[in-house]
Parts: structure tokens; sequence; C-alpha cells
């Protein structure tokens, strides 16, 4: 046994020297690329440029987010470009809306006016406040409108009085041309409201005329409500009765001041959207309703009915809290997607912990709305 092992591990001579000389050339073939390394000189590389175009590129980049920091400079709403608008902080989705608001022919005729618009928060309002500059003759304009055309303030039949009586009541041309035409294709002015509903009508110019409106009577009969001392008086409404926001209907909401079948169908469409009113105040949050209305039919609005249709925060879907006024569709994806991350909520204050809630006047408004089954 020995000896047959000593046999299969014997080697001649001639097959060592062989082993020997393959050893020796692959330690030579693995070691050339270090000795040619060492025998040749190093070259330099000149990173030079390339250090140039990284820091181009991170200059670049540091415009990017100095670009897209608010800027606060002093702006006018009524002439600002969609452009100004972005660079002061606001949303495209914002600014979008102002531009949309403008080209259907609303104007700002006061600072606070910039408030009313749907979706600006209330922060951004408070910080671009300060900034915002508007022309003396934009302020003035509806005084100055006023004043030029109030003429004359007599009693008048809508459904007969002529172009010259319409002018004389300080009607503007293209208003007046929308009543004869109407008058012309059969439409006939049964009650004030009628007469409201005449879609190129001014609120104020309603306001101003209503105390003055007869029907199939004669113009020279006083009214209950008319002046009663003199043209520059304040003019004294009817007696209405107070409503329930929370369960007015259109019909109810029509007998308010200013308020048409349109404007008291999105009063209630607003409502529904919103499960109800918390408070009389969410009234003048609607979109496209004036302060002015508003502080004229707030003394008649009551709250008397506070039963709201609440949102289970742990059954709802992102597309059902899309639909509420107060969420935006980030907004419902983030709760919903908590709930998913983390298991149902335990209580409504669980939303505080959400990162990107960071609106405390936000949360505090929505929170009415919310609840835990």
């Amino acid at each position: 046994m020995r000896q047959r092992l000593f046999s299969f591990l014997h080697f001649t001579r001639k097959e060592r020297n062989g082993t020997l000389a393959l050893l020796l050339l692959c330690i030579l073939v693995f070691a050339a690329p270090e000795i040619f390394r060492r025998l040749k000189p190093a070259k330099s590389t000149d990173f030079s440029l390339f250090q140039q175009e990284i820091r181009a590129f991170r200059d670049s980049i540091n415009d990017d987010k100095n670009a897209a920091e608010p800027q606060l400079f002093f702006f006018n709403p009524n002439t600002a470009a969609l452009e100004d608008f972005i660079r002061l902080g606001l949303t495209e989705k914002v600014a979008a809306m102002i531009c949309k608001y403008r080209d259907k022919g609303g104007s700002f005729r006061k600072p606070e006016d910039f408030k009313k618009i749907w979706g600006l928060p209330p922060e951004d309002f408070e910080r671009l406040l300060p900034f915002i500059r508007m022309e003396s003759s934009e302020r003035d304009a509806p005084e100055k409108r006023f004043a030029e055309r109030q003429t004359e303030q007599f009693n008048f039949d809508p459904n007969t009085a002529t172009e010259n009586d319409l002018q004389r009541l300080g009607l503007p041309p293209w208003t007046v041309k929308s009543i004869l035409n109407y008058r012309s294709k059969g439409g006939k002015f049964r009650k004030a409201q009628d007469f409201q509903k005449i879609y190129n009508l001014d609120e104020e110019d309603f306001a101003r005329l209503a105390p003055y409106l007869v029907f199939g009577a004669s113009a020279a009969t006083p009214q209950p409500w008319a002046y009663q001392s003199g043209a520059t008086a304040a003019p004294k409404w009817p007696a209405r009765k107070p409503v329930d926001i929370n369960s007015a209907d259109i019909a109810m909401w029509m007998t308010l001041p200013g308020i048409g079948e349109k404007r008291a169908q999105q009063l209630v469409s607003y409502r529904e959207k919103l499960g109800g009113f918390l408070s009389v105040d969410q009234v003048a949050q609607m979109y496209n309703l004036p302060d002015s209305v508003f502080q004229a039919i707030r003394p008649l609005l009551l709250l008397e009915n506070r039963e709201i249709r609440k949102i289970d925060l742990n059954s709802v879907t992102a597309a059902e809290l899309d639909a509420h006024p107060y969420f935006s569709k980030k907004q419902a994806e983030l709760i919903v997607n908590y709930r998913l991350q983390h298991g149902p909520y335990r209580s409504v204050e669980d939303i505080e912990q959400i990162v990107a809630f960071t609106d405390k006047v936000w949360l505090g408004k929505v929170k009415g709305y919310l609840e835990v089954r």
C-alpha cells in the first residue's frame, strides 16, 4: 500500500522541473501588470472641467430651490398674471382659480375680496394681505359708479318702464338692453325675485331699486318699504322671517334679500356637500357669495337645527372625502393611507398624527365633520 502511494505521488526530475517552470510563469503573468504600473510614470488626470460641470449643476439646483421659494412683492389681484401668483407662493390650482374668476368678469374691489377665492388657505391670505395694492380708481369704482348713475329714484313697473325710465334710474346700458330683450321675448316680471334674475343686474343695483318696484300698480303708489326720508336714506325692507340655515329649502332662502333662485340652489347644494352648517359664518364661505349680500342676510340667519352628517374615518373612501368642500384630493388620500398603514382610527384627534397636517385652523374646522365608529 505504501509502495503504491509512493509511486503515485512520485515525480521524475523532468516533471519537477516542468512544474517549477510553470509556477514561475504563472507568478510572472499575474505580477506583470503591477510591475508595469510601477515602472511606467504616473499621469495626472485633469478633473477641473468635470468639477466645473458639477459646480454648475449644483448651482442650477440651488437656483431652482430659490425660485420655488415664495417671493413677496406688491401686486394687484386684478392685473397680476398666473406666474405672479405662483411666485407669491400660491399653488397652480389656486392661481388658475383666480384667473378664471377674473375671466368670467369677477373683480376685486377691496383687498378683503381676495379672501373669497375658493381654495385659498387663510394663512396665505394673511401672508399676502399687506402686499395687495389696488388702484384708488378700482377701490372707489363701486361708489363712483353708484354716484354717477343715481340720477333719479321713483316707483316703476319693470314690465312697462321705458328705456328712458330705466336709464334715469341709473341702470347701465347693457342691463337696460337685457331687460328690454327679456320683455320683447314674452318675459314678464311678477315679483321682485324675477327682476333680480336679469343676469347682468348688479346686486347693488337690485338692492337700491327693489324698494321702488311695483307690479301692475300705479307708479305713484307708495310702497310699504319705500325710502322714508329722501333718496339718500337707507331702504327699509319689508319684514322678513328668519330662516334656519340647516333646514331651509330653496323657497325659504329666496325670501332673503339678494338671494335669487340660482343662489338659493347653490346654498342648499353647498350645505349638502358640507353635511350641514356648524356656524352661521360658514354661509359666507360659499363660492361667489358677495360679502355685501351675506352681511345683509346675516341678521336673518338662525342655527337651530344642529344635526350634522358626519364622516366615519374608518370607512370613508378617498373619493368620498374629496367630495367634501373642506378636503382636497391629496388630504383625502393621506387620511385613507394613514388608516391602511396604522390600522383603524381610535379617535378623531388621530389625524393630527399625519405629519403633513400642520394647519391647526383647518384641523379645527374639519374635526366637527368627522367621527370614529
